[in-house]
């Protein structure tokens, strides 16, 4: 770190120099990434075209419990990852 003289500074420049220190500080202690990023949804019509079936594989899929299903009101959505997840285990069991 580098030693600053302070004979005559204004307020302004002193929060400056305060600011920049504290925010160079935080840089080292914390994580690049604190914040998770939300996860992607489908709606029924989305997975279907992401997994390049028919509607009614995924209903089908939904019923048989394959995929894991969020439902708001008569909304029903899934989540990315959680469909990647269960299609990875799909592939490992053959």
């Amino acid at each position: 770190m580098e030693n600053i003289i302070l004979t005559s500074i204004n307020l302004h420049s002193l929060e400056l120099i305060i600011q920049k220190s504290v925010t160079a500080a935080m840089a080292l202690s914390m994580p690049e990434k604190t914040l998770k990023e939300p996860d992607q949804t489908f709606s029924i019509p989305e997975l279907a075209e992401y997994l390049k079936v028919t509607k009614a594989t995924i209903h089908a899929y939904k019923k048989r419990g394959i995929f894991k299903y969020y439902q708001t009101g008569r909304t029903v959505f899934f989540k990315k990852s959680e469909v990647d997840a269960a299609l990875a285990i799909g592939k490992k069991k053959g």
